[in-house]
């Protein structure tokens, strides 16, 4: 039975972070619409703020409705050459694991020296991408999954955060609002066939993402299947500008429920250990992107965002909204996340390969 408290509480949630979004946006900072609520939802979790009783927040399956919008955005993005734009791309592609392995190696060494983590963790925990993927495979390997979870959470928190900020001060204006940089829709007009149309793709990509156990799967399943209508011309639809700022809204805020779980304590080291490897992995994806745009293969705002340590759903929702590529930007973090999924269990055993033989099970 529905609770109508629940309801109410949620109702309070979103009018607070709506009027976040419309200060940020009065005040010109960057993506107001993602940064706003996540920023009050965020200290209401912080302060334990109850509504009626509830966390302020959202149900957790809303995430799960508008992510495969965001699939949907970025897979509008593809046209019929993108087989030719994938084939310019593949140094660019090439230079995805050896850019993770560097940072996952750096990263586990600091929370390793400065946190004093045990190196299950430490590695797990400081991998670029993959939460889910990291904390699960990590908890097998002996890591401590709260921690895991913590630093990662801490990671797309702060990458969030912060990216927005340093691309306004590469523009020298405001990005993803309408004081600034935004994302030129440039397509036609969304008929009803086309919404129809989209979202079944949005459904059944979500469906075949789960069956097909693919990363990320609620939005690369909707993004593969756009990309296809896109890319074959079946439609040309883009998906309305008001549907990215509630994508945006409620991405912020799930992203804000998440400061409820940790102490205080717990929260202020994940988030002073991110400060060290967010800093580190930036670096690093500067200097990657640099590399990418002198070889000509995309924008360095682009290679940035691709190359950055947030999560593929947040990143796909940056480079939507400032009008960078997001199909380059999505298909660097997809690899990313297989990376984590495939490659870095390798690693840690050839790293680590005794401290796992000392390692605890997750059930213990």
């Amino acid at each position: 039975m529905i609770d109508a408290r629940a309801i109410l509480a949620a109702a309070v949630t979103v009018t607070a972070a709506i009027a976040a979004a419309i200060l940020f946006e009065y005040l010109r900072l960057p993506l107001p619409w993602m940064l706003g609520p996540l920023l009050v939802t965020a200290a209401a979790s912080f302060l334990k703020v109850k509504i009626l009783g509830f966390n302020a927040g959202l149900p957790a399956k809303s995430r799960t409705i508008f992510v495969p919008i965001v699939g949907l955005m970025i897979g509008s993005s593809i046209s019929g050459d993108f087989a030719s734009e994938l084939a310019r791309w593949w140094p660019s592609l090439l230079l995805v694991a050896p850019y993770a392995c560097l940072v996952q190696i750096v990263n586990a060494a600091i929370l390793r020296r400065v946190g004093g983590y045990d190196p299950a963790t430490a590695f797990f925990a400081a991998s670029p991408g993959g939460l889910v993927e990291a904390v699960l495979i990590g908890e097998q390997n002996g890591g401590k999954a709260s921690l895991m979870t913590i630093q990662h959470f801490a990671r797309v928190s702060l990458s969030v955060s912060v990216i927005p900020i340093l691309l306004s001060f590469y523009y020298g204006e405001p990005v993803g609002s309408a004081a600034g940089i935004v994302a030129d829709s440039g397509g036609p007009p969304l008929t009803v066939q086309d919404a129809a149309l989209l979202a079944a793709a949005g459904i059944l990509g979500v469906f075949l993402g789960r069956r097909l156990r693919l990363p990320a799967a609620i939005m690369v399943g909707p993004f593969l299947l756009s990309a296809v209508l896109h890319g074959t011309g079946v439609t040309a639809a883009q998906i309305p500008q008001e549907l990215l700022k509630m994508a945006q809204l409620v991405i912020g805020i799930t992203i804000g429920m998440r400061f409820a779980g940790p102490s205080r304590t717990e929260l202020a080291r994940g988030l002073g250990l991110s400060v060290l490897t967010l800093s580190t992995t930036l670096a690093v994806a500067f200097l990657m992107a640099l590399l990418v745009s002198g070889l000509g293969m995309a924008a360095t705002v682009a290679g940035f965002i691709a190359f950055a340590p947030g999560g593929l759903v947040e990143m796909g929702l940056i480079a939507i909204s400032i009008g960078a590529d997001p199909v380059f930007v999505a298909t660097h973090h997809v690899l990313r996340i297989g990376f984590a999924v495939t490659l870095a269990p390798l690693l840690f055993h050839a790293l680590y390969g005794r401290a796992k033989k000392n390692a605890r099970q997750p059930d213990e």
